[in-house]
């Protein structure tokens, strides 16, 4: 018979609850295609959940194969991003939930100067007790990252870790397979010679599971204890494999990163040294300010670094000359992706000005705004000036699909449900 706990991932609240977590998440996302599953899956309630929970009760559930995505970051290197299916991403869902009520993980979740992937928690909270500690005489820094932090976690330790707390053979056996990464597209990667960068072994956990920002957080729970066991003398905060020590001299500070690299070695990671690469790490004054989780900190000012800005005005100008390339295919191809059409450009354009304002909502108000604001019109009326160009040396129906306005006529030649 399973354990109260195993049931309570594949009740029915849990699963619902699982999913509109997740559907907000998808539906939400800048890709279609994860978009267009979300919409697939929920056409199909109640049934989609039903087969679901079936399987969890029978124990034959299996997580579908994933597909790895090699993001490029702005050093140029690719990351590792892994993709999951709608019912694997529900259940590891569910699985996080029932786990988050161990007290084992209550207490590694309530570490107060731990803020990434807790509920409740947010980048706000982190700057503000930075800024708190500044208040307090910390007038020296080290910002770090741990190198390679996802891809370097060893899944045998963190099953040492979690499973004597659970108690529930068919949850451990349910959590196991929920962290292993199995992808369909390995022979892609491989011919590209991406393979070795995702979780394929049994190093590493996949960036883009729910359970991921769990498994951070009860990985470096004791780096977190070790870290602020020195009577006040620094404080070091953490969001996920970021961290930020604070204290009133540099010598203190200095102390404490050598302390964190010994921590860490424990683990075997390493964080960045702050002489060495100075995008990945900073040290001195806190008086300069530093940059720390995307933002510029100061005792009087917080706002989106440079770094974080750059990006953003990066991203608003792929998009659009994305959306320009594709309606130049449409009008040979005679199709259209619906996001590349000029309403669908607009309406992602939207999207993504809207999630990056509310992210950096928290920062104080200044010229970076209207700079921003300036950047995205000026964007928008060269997008205009290509889009009015191309209009001139196309016909009606090309329009019409650049526009991103359907065809009665494609409408009319659809089947319908019943045929």
């Amino acid at each position: 018979m399973a354990s109260s706990l195993y049931r309570r991932i594949y009740s029915g609240d849990s699963l619902y609850s699982a999913w509109r977590k997740v559907k907000e998440s998808a539906f939400s996302s800048s890709s279609e295609t994860i978009r267009n599953e979300a919409r697939d899956f929920e056409s199909q309630l109640p049934r989609s959940l039903s087969d679901i929970q079936r399987a969890l009760s029978k124990k034959t559930f299996t997580f579908q194969k994933q597909t790895g995505v090699a993001k490029t970051k702005v050093n140029g290197n690719p990351r590792p991003i892994v993709l999951s299916p709608i019912p694997n991403r529900i259940v590891q869902r569910a699985l996080l939930d029932a786990l988050s009520r161990i007290k084992f993980v209550k207490e590694a979740l309530a570490t107060p100067t731990s803020y990434g992937g807790i509920k409740n928690k947010r980048v706000s909270m982190a700057i503000a007790d930075a800024k708190a500690a500044i208040a307090k005489g910390a007038a020296f820094h080290i910002r770090s990252d741990i190198a390679e932090f996802f891809t370097r976690i060893d899944k045998a330790h963190v099953m040492t870790l979690v499973a004597p707390h659970i108690v529930c053979p068919d949850t451990i056996a349910l959590f196991r397979a929920a962290i292993t990464t199995d992808l369909a597209n390995i022979d892609v990667l491989r011919r590209q010679g991406l393979d070795e960068i995702f979780p394929i072994g049994m190093e590493g956990v996949a960036q883009g599971s729910p359970l991921s920002p769990l498994i951070a957080n009860l990985y470096l729970h004791d780096f977190d204890r070790a870290m602020n066991d020195n009577d006040g003398e620094v404080t070091c905060l953490r969001y996920i494999d970021d961290f930020l020590i604070l204290g009133k001299d540099m010598g203190c500070v200095d102390r404490a990163f050598s302390k964190a690299q010994t921590e860490l070695k424990k683990l075997s990671l390493e964080a960045y040294g702050p002489l060495a690469t100075s995008d990945k790490a900073s040290r001195g004054h806190t008086a300069k300010g530093f940059d720390f989780l995307g933002c510029f900190v100061s005792a009087g000012l917080v706002q989106p670094s440079t770094a974080t800005r750059e990006r953003f005005k990066k991203r608003i100008k792929s998009d659009l000359d994305a959306s320009i390339r594709m309606m130049k295919f449409s009008v040979e191809a005679g199709d259209i992706s619906p996001k590349g059409s000029y309403s669908g450009a607009l309406q992602n354009l939207d999207r993504v000005i809207l999630g990056w304002g509310k992210a950096f909502s928290f920062c104080s108000s200044g010229q970076w705004i209207k700079s921003l604001d300036d950047y995205i019109t000026s964007s928008l009326a060269q997008y205009e000036i290509e889009k009015a160009n191309l209009f001139q040396k196309t016909k009606g129906t090309a329009q019409r699909r650049m526009l991103g306005v359907r065809l009665l006529a494609a409408v009319h030649s659809e089947p319908t449900e019943t045929e």
